[in-house]
Parts: C-alpha cells; sequence; structure tokens
C-alpha cells in the first residue's frame, strides 16, 4: 500500500500543470520544445528545450487585455542581456488547442501571456 501512494504521488507529480494551478516560487520543467527568434544583429534562434528548468516569479493579470502574465526565470539562460520576439505556442495536448505568447526579456527573465478564457487548460509546464 505504501509503494502505490509513493507512486501516485511521484506520477502526479510529473503531470502537466494547469495554468491556474502553477505557484510563484515554484520550479517547473517545461515539457516541450520551441523555439524563439533573437533580436539583435545575429537574429539565429534560442532553442527552449524539453525538460529545461523555470523558477515562477510572479503571476500578472492584465485585464484590459484580458490576458494573464507569468514571469519566470530561465535556468538554462544563455546570456543576461538577451532578448527574442514573441513567439505564438501551441500548447500540446490541448483541445481545444491553446495558445500562448512567448518571449525571453533581459536578465533571463521568460514571459508566458495566455488569454483568460485558456487558464483552466493545461500548461507546458510540469
Amino acid at each position: 500500500m505504501r509503494i502505490f501512494l509513493f507512486l501516485l504521488l511521484v506520477s502526479s507529480n510529473l503531470i502537466a500543470a494547469e495554468w491556474n494551478d502553477l505557484e510563484v516560487s515554484s520550479e517547473y520543467k517545461i515539457k516541450q520544445s520551441f523555439p524563439l527568434r533573437q533580436l539583435g544583429p545575429n537574429s539565429s534562434n534560442l532553442d527552449i528545450m524539453e525538460g529545461e528548468k523555470f523558477i515562477l516569479n510572479d503571476i500578472i493579470g492584465l485585464d484590459s487585455i484580458n490576458v494573464v502574465l507569468f514571469e519566470l526565470e530561465y535556468k538554462n539562460c544563455p546570456g543576461q542581456a538577451m532578448k527574442t520576439d514573441m513567439e505564438i505556442i501551441a500548447v500540446k495536448n490541448t483541445s481545444p488547442v491553446v495558445e500562448v505568447g512567448a518571449q525571453l526579456e533581459e536578465n533571463c527573465k521568460f514571459q508566458v501571456f495566455i488569454e483568460n478564457k485558456d487558464m483552466m487548460s493545461e500548461s507546458f509546464f510540469e
């Protein structure tokens, strides 16, 4: 019985959380890979890879545009001055498909914008 409870607890921690369930100061792993186009003269892609770690620093309601902003620290950040364009990312395993805006700002600040109506959907973090 103890083994069953342990496995249940461990497996529940590996399941993707809903956006609404994410908590400030918690560490999360991203569960899908995607590129973000860097700003500046080299304009190469920054590849966000599945399994990379992020710490959720803040959740900000932008009520005037019906969006919630998640600000996270990107633990594998390649440089404090790096910035990217915002890209629209389809969150895997959502039906109907949920799309979020994602970008990297200076000081390794990873920002994710999601519409209020999608807050109860599966996130791309676990």
